[in-house]
């Protein structure tokens, strides 16, 4: 009678055994497919940024023209300084990231104000990041191409005390053993306040950006 219960017992022990075995393989394999078989985009997060100068006016030259068009939408000035910090995150447990040349864009209400800010290339290992930092300004910088009430929005915007400003970066990346040479847009949409330069910033809430990525093999 009692070896028959050990003869069950010790099945039993044996079977809990392979089970063990067999869910710790089971764990690797998707781990391994996980690392070599799925492959992420970055991604991309606004840690910080600082608005200390941005004013709309009238272009001095627009008072000369007479056109009716430029009398209903006369030419407009902006004078800014802007800072941004975007970290750029690799999510993949084994594929690093090469990324090229940063090309970085500001606009507000659809309109391009500043296209100077540029990043060098940089590579971004599995399960690290970095961060971009950007510094621009400007001084009566012409907007001929502002929107209809796009003057109406700033003074909106100025009255509610925020700018919406979107940074665009453009760049190109590739994966770490893979010949396809991907185009990449991270937008990061910010609402931002107009602080004095020489007082304590006032605290920004971080904000994830949107990646856009080539729709091709390899990407």
């Amino acid at each position: 009678m009692g070896s028959c219960w050990d003869y069950e017992e010790w099945n039993w022990t044996k079977i809990a055994i392979w089970a063990a075995i067999l869910l710790v393989v089971g764990a690797v394999l998707i781990v391994l497919i996980l690392a070599f078989a799925v492959i992420k985009p970055p991604t991309a997060m606004a840690e910080d940024a600082l608005l200390t100068s941005f004013e709309l006016a009238p272009s001095p030259n627009s008072s000369n023209s007479t056109t009716a068009a430029t009398a209903k939408s006369p030419l407009q000035v902006l004078s800014y300084k802007a800072t941004a910090a975007v970290s750029m995150r690799n999510p993949n447990l084994h594929y690093a990231i090469s990324f090229g040349p940063v090309a970085a864009a500001f606009s507000f209400n659809g309109t391009l104000f500043d296209e100077s800010g540029t990043v060098a290339a940089f590579n971004l290992a599995a399960r690290k990041e970095t961060t971009v930092r950007l510094k621009v300004g400007g001084v009566d910088k012409a907007l001929p191409k502002l929107p209809a009430g796009g003057a109406a929005e700033f003074a909106r915007q100025k009255e509610a005390g925020r700018f919406e400003v979107e940074v665009r970066l453009d760049t190109v990346m590739q994966y770490k053993g893979r010949k396809a040479k991907c185009p990449l847009v991270v937008i990061c949409t910010l609402s931002l306040q107009l602080v004095d330069p020489d007082v304590a910033a006032t605290s920004f809430q971080k904000t994830k950006c949107t990646i856009l990525r080539a729709k091709m093999s390899g990407c």
